[in-house]
């Protein structure tokens, strides 16, 4: 991950230390494509169980999420409806780990990781500031779908695991700016994802399932653009 992170700046610094040119003197295309690498860092939002039910949980005395790291690889596909309005699809293949731990009543702490990789299919409505010379300010949201192909692995799917579903819909919103290059243009944003679908399987074998009511996920990501 350090080493994804330290060739995503380095490009960054390569790029920009080049002679810039307007490249907004060229003319607005009506849709165009592009590439997005990016890092992130996801948890899960669990929600324990009522407690009426606490007889069944009763030996498992807290439950906390943490954050776990990742990679993003999209394709996208812009749609320029309007000088200041985009559409924006994006399909990204991601990787992502997630853990939850549990705090048993003599304090022993058990991590549970669930290890995913989504096909994530954004769509986003981006909002673009009017522009500054070679840069200028956006922002945009949407809904993303997540599919986990991870989902039916023998790691993922034993009795001592928590069980999670593998569709995942939720809302996803952020910020960037854009630097217009001769023949490009590099859009850093930063975007913040939370499931709007509880998706915990049940698993009453495993006591630390049975803690948590419901799942919900959460993600932040650092998204490096190069569009043409």
């Amino acid at each position: 991950m350090r080493k994804v992170i330290i060739l995503i700046l380095s490009l960054f610094l390569i790029i920009g230390v080049k002679a810039q040119m307007n490249y907004l003197e060229k003319g607005n295309k009506l849709i165009y494509f592009g590439i997005a690498i990016g890092v992130n860092y996801g948890d899960y939002k669990a929600v324990r169980r009522p407690k009426l039910d606490a007889l069944q949980t009763d030996s498992v005395k807290l439950v906390s999420s943490k954050f776990g790291p990742g990679f993003d690889l999209g394709i996208i596909g812009n749609l320029q409806f309007h000088k200041y309005w985009d559409l924006r699809l994006v399909p990204t293949l991601s990787f992502s780990d997630k853990s939850l731990e549990f705090t048993n009543q003599d304090d022993e702490v058990v991590r549970k990781t669930v290890s995913s990789i989504y096909l994530s299919m954004p769509l986003y409505l981006r909002y673009k500031s009017k522009p500054i010379k070679d840069f200028r300010f956006f922002v945009l949201g949407g809904m993303r779908y997540n599919y986990d192909l991870n989902s039916n692995s023998n790691e993922r799917n034993t009795e001592s695991q928590i069980l999670v579903n593998k569709h995942d819909l939720g809302v996803e919103m952020g910020f960037g700016f854009q630097i217009f290059f001769p023949s490009f243009v590099l859009s850093p944003e930063l975007k913040v994802y939370h499931s709007v679908s509880n998706i915990k399987r049940p698993n009453e074998g495993l006591i630390y399932s049975r803690a948590i009511d419901k799942m919900f996920s959460r993600i932040f990501t650092l998204t490096i653009n190069l569009e043409g």
